[in-house]
């Protein structure tokens, strides 16, 4: 089996054109293996551009929903029903809502919220409304969330593409392994006809 090191060995003398104990497969391979490094570290500085483009825009989103969305106290109109979920990791978690009432100017608004499981009618709670129309609506971005979701995306930019790099390096890799154990093959039978003719 092929070390790393034997193997960086032979990549190195596969990039040497006038070593004469090179084939062609070999200096294909080498020249493929050098542009996977290549890319793979070209794709650094992408990928941080990536989140840096990201952290600006989602900085800006969590800026405008925080702008835009307000907290109001909601009453509870029944106890809360709680609902099972398996994460499929074999943790089970329990998410709870209830119908809830509030009040936005003159009107009565009406919806159903995320509670505590435990939470009983006529509890008050603090829900997040549209600040213009008054609408249930989702708690806004936090800056800490926004900053998180700009290095994952270029994390993940780097990850997969180092690995889709990587996956076609070893594709290569394997088809070129079939053309020298076939070259070899075939050296080997001239080798032993030629021996045996004398």
């Amino acid at each position: 089996m092929t070390t790393r090191a034997g193997y960086l060995r032979r990549t190195r003398r596969g990039l040497r054109s006038h070593d004469p104990l090179v084939r062609r497969t070999d200096r294909i391979e080498a020249r493929c293996f050098a542009l996977m490094v290549a890319v793979t570290v070209f794709l650094i500085p992408v990928a941080v551009w990536v989140s840096a483009t990201m952290w600006d825009s989602q900085l800006d989103l969590a800026e405008t929903q925080n702008a835009e969305r307000i907290t109001v106290t909601a009453v509870l109109d029944a106890d809360a029903d709680a609902v099972s979920d398996s994460t499929g990791w074999g943790d089970t978690v329990k998410f709870a809502s209830a119908p809830a009432t509030w009040r936005w100017g003159d009107e009565t608004r009406h919806d159903l919220v995320q509670v505590d499981d435990m939470a009983t009618s006529g509890s008050e709670v603090e829900i997040w409304v549209d600040a213009r129309s008054g609408e249930h609506t989702r708690p806004p971005m936090t800056t800490s969330a926004a900053k998180f979701t700009a290095v994952l995306s270029g994390v993940s930019l780097w990850t997969f593409s180092a690995v889709g790099v990587s996956g076609l390096f070893a594709l290569a890799h394997w088809r070129l392994e079939v053309l020298r154990s076939r070259e070899w093959s075939r050296e080997i039978e001239a080798f032993l006809g030629s021996t045996s003719s004398h």
